[in-house]
């Protein structure tokens, strides 16, 4: 059923993504997905690992306004991390991605950072356990965009260290993929962005994500959720003002052309 959004903007044909064996930098077969500013990402779908493995609608949507207004998510961010400074915390911006599935949207906010001067210090890349390698294949296809790459699976943990290429004057970016279950695990640690694509498709998602942007969030925290409108009910957004949270749907002209129209939502929500 998650499926049945997968990538509708996509025309016949473009469903060709990398063909490179997990960490090969070295060309080849390699094809660009999309480019964020000519830092390029490499990505390809693998629906045997579930329905987290592919790209759904929602996803590509936030990676093109991603793409398409790169500047605008750098500054919000910066502003973010310029409060941080003035409280002394001179550490960058923290991210997390919920339900990442592929790992795709947290390369494409690496690569934002890689070609803007956003201050992105580190990245959490979660899902459940069955994903986990997949997200790591992605993320070991584009190490142009992190410096040091931690995977943590099965009581163990490895580090791969990356090549960025395009460096601006920014913290050395560091990424860890780790399962994470909503309204369960504790990271024990506050992240100053949250974002993730169809997270709330089904009622009973919504207590344990409510529960894990209240876990995972300050004051201050920006959260960048995309909806398909269609398996997303009010009943979320309802839920959400009641655990004392805002939000806001980005105005269609942010998104590319055929997600207009109401069908896909991406929304940024706050504590109030």
């Amino acid at each position: 059923e998650r499926a049945k959004s997968k990538a509708q903007g996509l025309q016949s044909g473009q469903e060709v993504f990398i063909m490179a064996e997990m960490g090969d930098n070295s060309g080849g077969d390699k094809q660009v997905f999309l480019s964020i500013d000519e830092t390029p990402i490499y990505f390809r779908e693998d629906w045997n690992t579930g329905i987290g493995g592919g790209l759904w609608s929602t996803g590509l949507a936030i990676a093109k306004y991603f793409e398409h207004h790169y500047s605008d998510v750098s500054d919000n961010l910066n502003r973010l991390a310029e409060m941080k400074r003035k409280r002394g915390e001179n550490d960058g911006i923290s991210a997390i991605e919920l339900g990442s599935g592929n790992g795709f949207l947290s390369v494409c906010l690496l690569a934002l950072a890689q070609t803007t001067s956003l201050s992105l210090k580190n990245v959490v890349v979660t899902d459940m356990n069955d994903h986990l390698t997949l997200m790591e294949k992605t993320i070991r296809t584009n190490p142009h965009v992190w410096d040091e790459l931690i995977v943590t699976k099965e009581g163990s943990s490895s580090t791969y260290h990356g090549s960025p290429s395009n460096r601006k004057e920014r913290p050395a970016s560091s990424v860890t993929v780790a399962e994470y279950k909503w309204g369960v695990d504790d990271f024990n640690q506050k992240y100053d962005f949250i974002f993730g694509s169809d997270l709330a498709y089904r009622d009973y998602l919504h207590d344990p994500l409510i529960s894990s942007l209240l876990q995972l969030s300050h004051q201050h925290t920006i959260c960048l959720i995309g909806v398909t409108m269609s398996d997303t009910r009010p009943v979320f957004f309802d839920k959400l003002t009641e655990a004392g949270f805002l939000y806001q749907r980005l105005a269609d002209h942010y998104l590319e052309g055929h997600f207009r129209g109401g069908t896909f939502g991406i929304f940024v929500i706050m504590r109030r």
